[in-house]
């Protein structure tokens, strides 16, 4: 439960923080805002200052910034293009902030390497822990424990060594329905336990019903966690358009859903992550703010890199698309949105819910 709370506050932060970024720098232009909130309605306590509304709301996940769209001088439509695009685009910055001081702060204090790319991967020591033992599985019967170090598989008088997760599942779908010997490190010491390995791996976890990680640290110094942030943060970027491109071919050529994850899956990712260690959480919580950072900057209409593509087609043109036309294509991509979503979560619910 604690691990839940902290994630969902977590990720409520990354919300709010985005939304903190239109504010304040709708504010530097002396753009005029209606309400800034904290949490999504209902309304639970206002107060008004210097024309805004600062609310607590009862849904306490993240925020919102409304801003006066239209009709006055202080609205957003009367403002320059440059001052527009900076109003959208800190948002994302602010997300960007917030991506890479957490991978600063972890690159400086010992990166997991877990989910980092192969690059990252050999320039650490890396081992295999067990992160999480299946109730009634082999492993649990054997007296296995989350936080074990495999070391060692044994079957009769050969011993093979375990490099990485891969190691311990070929062996095992090797060695399946047989006893083994797994040597395991445990609290600095060394512990040897057999193991009668499941005949089939359809059952939860595999032939030991055990969930594996590839656990190391990568460590550097504070000015040398700032160069490496910026180079990772350029890997990232290239990994999510790639993925980007996969789930576009997934979605609109076969209608599968199963690379898209919404707020739900999102929550019990980031959940799972946490329970495996501060660290793990917010690796997730890092990789997710600069997620959503380049997704707002997509040019999809409902978004804030949509918004933008709308002032750039005005710069061109020289006039701006007309009010009526910008809310349709706007309205018309929300509810679009909200639909996929809406199937997402139901998904994600199914996954991540009522499948455990």
């Amino acid at each position: 439960m604690l691990a839940f709370i902290i994630s969902l506050l977590s990720l409520g932060i990354i919300i709010f923080f985005h939304e903190l970024g239109h504010f304040l720098m709708a504010r530097k232009n002396n753009v005029g805002v209606e309400e800034f909130g904290l949490g999504y309605p209902p309304k639970v306590f206002s107060f008004k200052k210097n024309n805004v509304t600062y609310s607590l709301n009862a849904i306490p996940f993240g925020g919102f910034t409304k801003i006066k769209e239209y009709g006055t001088e202080d609205s957003f439509a009367a403002q320059s293009i440059g001052k527009r695009a900076s109003i959208l685009i800190a948002g994302v910055i602010a997300n960007l902030i917030i991506a890479f001081l957490i991978f600063m702060i972890l690159f400086n204090v010992g990166m997991p390497i877990f989910a980092l790319p192969e690059s990252y991967q050999d320039k650490a020591v890396s081992y295999v822990a067990i992160k999480e033992v299946v109730k009634d599985s082999p492993a649990f019967k054997a007296g296995l424990e989350k936080g074990d170090i495999i070391k060692t598989i044994k079957y009769l008088n050969e011993s093979f060594v375990v490099n990485n997760v891969q190691d311990v599942q070929d062996k095992t779908a090797e060695l399946e329905g047989k006893k083994v010997q797994l040597v395991i490190e445990r609290k600095d010491s060394q512990v040897e336990l057999e193991v009668a390995l499941r005949e089939s791996a359809e059952a939860e976890k595999g032939y030991l019903g055990v969930i594996l990680a590839e656990e190391g640290y990568l460590k550097y110094s504070f000015l040398e966690s700032i160069k490496e942030t910026i180079i990772f943060l350029g890997v990232l970027f290239q990994e999510i358009f790639k993925g980007l491109g996969r789930i576009f071919v997934s979605l609109f050529k076969h209608g599968k859903l199963e690379e898209l994850t919404g707020p739900v899956g999102i929550v019990a990712i980031t959940t799972q992550g946490f329970k495996w260690g501060w660290n793990y959480g917010f690796y997730i919580l890092g990789l997710i703010s600069f997620g959503f950072a380049v997704f707002n900057l997509l040019p999809i209409p409902a978004v804030d890199g949509g918004r933008i593509l709308f002032l750039i087609i005005e710069k061109i043109r020289k006039r701006p698309i007309t009010q009526k036309t910008e809310l349709l294509i706007n309205n018309v991509f929300f509810i679009l949105l909200v639909v996929l979503l809406f199937v997402i979560t139901i998904k994600d619910i199914n996954l991540f819910i009522l499948k455990n």
